[in-house]
């Protein structure tokens, strides 16, 4: 029956294989560079902003809707911040270049949330969503790629030594795919709700809503360029309905490849603007980090191997060029004798 090979084929693709790994391991590395670039330039100011002189937040932050873990990020006992706060910077680069990820990233959450709990003012959707999609990820495989994690592992391959696989393989499987089905829901749900919220907006629906977000002086990260940009009212009203409908129709076009490539090269060009323009790029590091979640493995070996390819072209014709020179140096020395 159509509805039993439908299940069957909904259960080997949940426990079957892992999916999209590459675009999880190249998430890990987004994320935590992004975490970096906000705690390593604030190490002078940590206390003004997490630490013992923070204490002007504490109304705001009291009224936080999150958990936190207030005893091992504390105010009142400074000692214990400086090894909380400069354990996270190192515990981030663990997990940045994947060494030993599935133990680091639940210490690393732990003591973020923590750092987050403190200062609400420093925060924004970008933290918010990380935050999130982090926990998703306890249960993912973050480093089958570009990490040390995936290195040791092949070493003991070739050594012939065998992994210890404590957890059965469908249940790791199942494990990491539904990691890849909650993360990739949270952003179908972020791009709905913000395109739905547009529509209800005048600005949006009459073209202006991008003129005057870039005019807002707070988050002017270059003004020269977004004065540049608003001397162009066509480019700004066509840029406004782009964005406007490629997250309102987000959920219905990835659901066909053509659309959905066309969808997230839209987005992450979106993103990667509002980080220049406006200077949000935690969010829009964040965004594009979880947008890459909807390329596939195989669209990612394919781009590989176009790379290597060119790559492999263009040694070719170097070393042709070099041949070509050495054959006419005899000719050169004859022409000077």
């Amino acid at each position: 029956m159509p509805l039993n090979n439908l299940m069957n084929r909904w259960t080997y693709w949940l426990t079957g294989e892992q999916h999209n790994l590459r675009s999880f391991s190249i998430l890990r590395i987004l994320y935590g560079m992004g975490i970096l670039l906000l705690l390593v330039p604030s190490i002078r100011e940590r206390s003004f902003l997490w630490g013992k002189a923070s204490f002007w937040v504490d109304p705001e932050a009291s009224r936080r809707g999150f958990l936190s873990f207030d005893i091992l990020m504390p105010k009142d006992a400074p000692v214990l911040f400086e090894f909380a706060f400069f354990g996270l910077i190192l515990l981030t680069v663990l997990f940045t270049i994947g060494w030993y990820t599935r133990v680091v990233l639940p210490l690393m959450l732990i003591l973020l949330i923590g750092l987050q709990a403190n200062n609400p003012y420093v925060l924004n959707g970008g933290d918010t969503l990380m935050r999130i999609t982090l926990v998703f990820m306890l249960f993912a495989n973050l480093s089958a790629h570009y990490s040390l994690d995936a290195r040791r592992k092949k070493r003991m391959s070739e050594r012939g030594r065998k992994t210890i696989r404590i957890v059965p393989r469908h249940v790791s499987n199942s494990a990491h795919n539904v990691g890849l089905i909650l993360s990739c829901f949270q952003i179908i749900v972020v791009y709905l709700v913000s395109g739905v919220w547009k529509l209800t907006g005048t600005e949006w629906l009459d073209g202006t809503a991008l003129f005057y977000a870039l005019r807002i002086d707070a988050f002017m990260l270059y003004p020269m360029l977004n004065e540049l940009l608003w001397q162009s009212t066509l480019l700004l009203y066509i840029a406004t309905f782009i964005a406007l409908w490629v997250q309102t129709l987000f959920p219905l076009a990835i659901l066909w490849r053509p659309t959905r490539i066309i969808a997230l090269i839209t987005l992450m060009g979106m993103h990667f603007g509002i980080a220049v323009l406006m200077g949000l790029w935690p969010f829009s590091l964040a965004m594009i980090a979880l947008d890459m979640l909807f390329i596939r493995d195989s669209t990612w070996v394919s781009i590989n191997n176009w790379l290597d390819k060119r790559s492999s072209v263009r040694k070719l014709k170097d070393l042709a060029d070099q041949a070509q020179q050495k054959n006419r140096l005899p000719d050169n020395r004859r022409l000077s004798a």
